[in-house]
């Protein structure tokens, strides 16, 4: 098959580009970004379309990457030969699969086909896109292949069996990730062992928190024995208390009685006092009242009156007038005479009444003397010794049954949050163990699943290895001849039946990847072109080499060239790159 022409309309940066190939050897050079790669992958989505973009993959999906910068269709075609007919392959590609169309024209019966069953590619060349990438397609940079079922079966003539390899793959697939689950599932022994550190330290605080538990319990008995001793002493202490304040109320009685015999004595010295002062001042009245001087005047006066009134009445001196006037003398006198009489009789009275009323003062002030001597004398007797109650010790005993208490409550509130730890450090162990026994029936188990599953992987990877094995001698002896041809030591480089290349050294080997990159480079292209030379049976394809030979020195280049050239001879070669070192043709 040859590839005639192609027309881009829209893909990545490139926009309206129309390109002729030649028969043997179509040389592209340009500078870096030109879009020489996006030109590479252009031709390749032709045969075999785009893949959908998975989630999370937007930046790597090709689909997005080379989505039209420029707007407009998203695609254009290719033109190739197959045989005596030409053929033109047109695609646009939308936002997912489902917006993709396709069209393969035939020039020589003017019909074309819009449904594509399966992909162009893997019409014309018998492989898939994988397979097509790993051998016929070289993209930049990263051009190393490695063995899939597919490549396996067309190299060893078991096409036929070729979906039975594609599941070994898939099975050897599922049964690693299955593998790598189980494996991620094993309980380490560390944990376990952590565990049982764990149980023996739950453990461990079990005992100290049971023996705390029975320190504070017998902490608190001792302090409900001191709460008891305070109790008594409490009570023998507010008896006392008690009797003192009665032995002190009595005493305030006493004298209080006491100060009230002294008021009332007082009070009876006071009115005794007054009266007798009184009978003095009424004495002393008695002897200065004005009407017994006005009578020791009148009677001389009366008498005086008296004789002259008779010894002028006997001479009729003066008359009546006189004798009237005698008459009112005598009148006035009378009268002065009584009014001194009841006076006299008063005072008399009053001063009676006083004696008595001394007398009588006299005789309560003795009694209440006599009283207040006895009560004084009990005072002195029975109360001498007692003063006002103090309450200081009772206090004293009832703060420190407060703080009895409160230690209590203290000791009351540690023991619960102690028995709360020791439940749950009971819980702790009962899981712990539980735990721990499950991790070993499970690890028991899985174990057990692991071993299965490493064994089955063993046997499909030998029943895989058994078929490999029939195509790894031939690949060797062609991967052989193409490294000769770069004089290079071809027995210095196998390819195993993974497809890995191995660099056979004195002390065993290793991967070829610890080589230079210009040597990778060219061992990788000599892999791939023994392996094109061998899959490719239906239709032989055409190689794109997009700047392979970018690392090598001038003499590898030069063999480079060399052995391109003799492939164009059987295959039609796309040669890109971008430096005129590397320039083929």
């Amino acid at each position: 098959m040859i590839l005639t022409k192609l027309h881009i309309e829209n893909f990545g940066k490139l926009h309206n580009i129309d390109f002729d190939f030649q028969q043997s050897i179509t040389q592209l050079l340009h500078e870096n970004g030109w879009g020489k790669s996006t030109f590479t992958i252009f031709i390749k989505s032709m045969f075999y379309g785009l893949p959908a973009k998975t989630r999370g993959s937007d930046y790597k999906s090709e689909r997005t990457k080379y989505m039209s910068w420029q707007g407009g269709t998203y695609g254009g075609y290719i033109e190739y030969k197959q045989g005596e007919n030409t053929f033109r392959v047109t695609r646009t590609f939308g936002k997912t699969p489902e917006g993709d169309s396709f069209e393969l024209f035939d020039y020589k019966t003017n019909t074309s086909i819009k449904e594509e069953k399966t992909p162009l590619g893997e019409e014309l060349f018998g492989i898939g896109e994988e397979s097509f990438k790993m051998t016929a397609f070289f993209p930049q940079l990263d051009f190393k292949s490695s063995a899939n079922s597919e490549l396996t079966a067309n190299l060893t003539g078991v096409n036929k069996y070729q979906n039975d390899l594609a599941n070994i793959d898939k099975a050897i697939k599922k049964l690693n990730e299955k593998r790598l689950e189980i494996k991620r599932q094993i309980p380490k022994k560390s944990e376990i062992e952590e565990r049982r550190l764990k149980l023996g330290q739950i453990k461990s605080l079990k005992v100290s928190l049971s023996e705390e538990i029975e320190k504070q319990r017998e902490n608190l008995e001792k302090l409900e024995g001191e709460n008891l001793s305070l109790n008594d002493k409490i009570s023998i202490e507010r008896e006392k208390l008690k009797l003192q304040q009665d032995k002190y109320k009595n005493k305030s009685l006493i004298e209080n009685k006491v100060q009230e015999f002294s008021t009332e004595i007082n009070k009876l010295y006071s009115k005794q006092a007054d009266m007798q002062n009184k009978a003095i001042e009424n004495l002393s009245t008695q002897k200065e009242n004005p009407f017994k001087k006005l009578l020791y005047i009148m009677i001389p006066i009366a008498i005086i009156l008296s004789a002259a009134a008779a010894v002028l009445y006997a001479f009729d001196i003066i008359g009546i007038a006189l004798l009237i006037t005698i008459i009112i003398l005598s009148i006035v006198l009378a009268v002065v005479t009584v009014v001194l009489y009841k006076r006299r009789s008063k005072f008399d009275k009053e001063e009676q009444k006083a004696a008595i009323l001394t007398t009588d003062f006299k005789t309560k002030i003795d009694e209440l003397n006599k009283e207040l001597e006895k009560l004084n004398a009990i005072l002195k007797d029975d109360y001498a010794d007692v003063s006002l109650p103090e309450s200081t010790t009772l206090d004293q005993l009832l703060q420190s049954q407060s703080n009895l208490k409160a230690e209590q409550l203290s000791l009351n509130s540690k023991i619960m949050n102690l028995n709360a730890d020791l439940d749950n450090a009971i819980n702790q162990e009962e899981y712990m163990s539980s735990q721990i026994e499950e991790y070993k029936d499970k690890l028991i188990t899985l174990e057990e699943k692991y071993s299965i599953v490493e064994k089955t992987i063993d046997y499909l990877l030998r029943a895989k290895d058994n078929v490999a094995s029939r195509y790894v001698s031939s690949i060797n002896s062609e991967f052989s001849n193409i490294l000769s041809k770069f004089n290079i030591d071809a027995k210095r480089f196998v390819i195993d039946n993974q497809w890995d290349v191995k660099e056979q050294t004195s002390v065993g080997s290793k991967e070829f990847e610890y080589s230079s990159q210009g040597l990778q480079d060219i061992i990788s292209f000599c892999q791939r072109i023994s392996l094109i030379n061998k899959i490719y049976k239906k239709e032989k394809p055409f190689i794109i080499l997009d700047d392979t030979f970018v690392n090598l020195d001038d003499n590898m280049m030069e063999c480079a060239k060399e052995v391109t050239k003799e492939l164009s001879k059987s295959y039609q070669i796309i040669y890109i790159c971008c430096h005129s070192r590397c320039k083929i043709i």
